[in-house]
């Protein structure tokens, strides 16, 4: 029987997290947390989008379970509680992703477009054969909150697609959910797929036939996957979701930064760093003033993010080849010398001096904190630097998870405590702000060329 034992040293096992950009179900260590405070300062430019929410067809999938739900709860008499419906939601999630197996004949290997959230507890759960599929299975940790639905929901209300504080699609989503399976006016049998999808809502059974009538599971991932909108061609739907997701965004900025990042890809340029330089260059088009603010605060803070994130790497990597314990002059000397602190404190000038610094600073999670950090790296040595750094860090982690940093100072001599982070590559340092999730969305709407493989996963940081 499984038992709970207190963790003797909580420090050594757990640590503030982050998603990685190779793969969004594994995570590695945010020391400073200042992956969370680019997500809120992504917020600028993009509001409406996450990093979890990266595909379009997935918006329409959650917006048409959400429906189905409601006609299975008026179809079996079931409660209209919200409990219910995320029930409900979570068994049409569970069937949508075995349809997507089974017409992939279960191959979904990593990077394909058609991976879905949760794509290995799906992978466990389909047999190939002609035998009934589970329901019942997990498809993915907390899937309430990690699943489509939890990646999804926030979006689709900030979209007004679905009713602000509910469950229930707005007015606004009514055209993209008729038309989820195939164009109203093009496939008079797009009943036959409703009538499939509400027997796996049916919450006494525990598996789905993989065929309903002349009707296969596959056919059903053939047309809802990931890819269906590019596969299938179905530019009205695309249409739909680009003008719901970017041209009718509720804020200022959204539609002027999906064409930012369309003539950028169209420009053969990637990454989010020449993005920014491209558009403060002007050579992405006109932006307004407001927007050119916040993009070059923007790119300023990404400077300052790969800096001190390097700079804490190089402490970390410094102590830990040292055996874990190494006076701290030692430490100070050797991971922030001259050539490390010029680049860092020049980036930390010039973030000071950006138009939205201030924004920064009123930022709900760690902004102030961070930028009193930055204003004090400005004129410090390296000991000084060091000291602020891991000041910084055990601030952050004491936050986050009522804890102390990973390196302690004992009588001079720096300890490191948790022996298990690994520092992430130089390329990785620098934030998306949410860049690359536009990119795919864009790509999904079919207004730039789908690739081999997905180049970032969902769910990236």
């Amino acid at each position: 029987m499984p038992t709970l034992t207190p963790l003797k040293s909580p420090a050594d096992a757990l640590c503030w997290v982050a998603p990685p950009a190779e793969n969004p179900e594994l995570t590695s260590e945010d020391p400073l947390a200042l992956d969370y405070v680019s997500q809120q300062v992504g917020l600028w430019g993009l509001p409406t989008l996450t990093t979890r929410s990266s595909r379009a067809q997935a918006y329409a999938m959650v917006l048409y379970g959400l429906q189905l739900v409601e006609r299975a709860i008026e179809h079996h008499s079931y409660p209209a509680t919200d409990e219910v419906r995320r029930e409900l939601f979570e068994r049409w999630e569970r069937f949508w992703a075995l349809a997507t197996l089974e017409f992939r004949e279960g191959q979904l290997p990593r990077g394909d477009w058609d991976s879905m959230r949760g794509v290995r507890g799906a992978r466990n759960a389909w047999r190939s054969g002609a035998s009934s599929l589970p329901l019942d299975f997990q498809l993915i940790s907390r899937q309430q909150e990690l699943g489509n639905l939890g990646a999804y929901l926030a979006p689709l209300r900030r979209s007004g697609l679905v009713i602000e504080g509910s469950l229930r699609p707005g007015p606004g989503a009514l055209a993209l959910i008729d038309a989820f399976w195939d164009e109203p006016s093009e496939n008079k049998h797009r009943g036959r797929y409703e009538e499939y999808a509400l027997v796996a809502l049916d919450r006494k059974s525990t598996s789905i036939a993989r065929a309903h009538g002349r009707l296969t599971l596959a056919q059903v991932g053939r047309f809802s996957r990931l890819t269906s909108l590019v596969e299938r061609g179905r530019t009205a739907q695309q249409q739909r979701l680009f003008e719901a997701l970017f041209v009718h965004a509720r804020d200022p900025h959204s539609f002027a930064m999906s064409q930012l990042v369309e003539s950028a890809a169209k420009a053969g340029v990637s990454a989010p760093r020449d993005i920014l330089d491209a558009a403060l260059a002007g050579r992405l088009g006109r932006l307004s003033d407001e927007l050119l603010a916040r993009l070059l605060t923007a790119r300023r803070f990404g400077e300052v993010m790969q800096e001190v994130v390097g700079a804490f790497d190089r402490v970390y990597s410094c102590l830990d080849g040292a055996g874990w314990v190494a006076p701290r002059e030692r430490i100070g000397r050797e991971a922030l010398d001259a050539r490390t602190l010029e680049p860092l404190k020049g980036a930390c000038a010039a973030l000071l001096s950006s138009p939205e610094v201030g924004a920064i600073r009123r930022l709900p999670m760690h902004g102030a904190a961070f930028l009193r950090l930055v204003e004090a790296l400005v004129d410090a040595d390296s000991l000084a630097a060091l000291d602020l750094l891991l000041l910084y860090h055990s601030h952050v982690q004491r936050e986050r998870r009522r804890g102390e940093g990973w390196i302690r100072n004992e009588a001079g001599k720096l300890v490191l405590i948790v022996t298990s982070y690994t520092a992430r590559p130089e390329s990785a340092r620098f934030p998306s702000f949410k860049l690359d999730v536009v990119r795919t969305l864009l790509t999904d709407l079919g207004r730039l060329p789908m690739r081999r493989e997905l180049d970032v996963l969902e769910g990236a940081a």
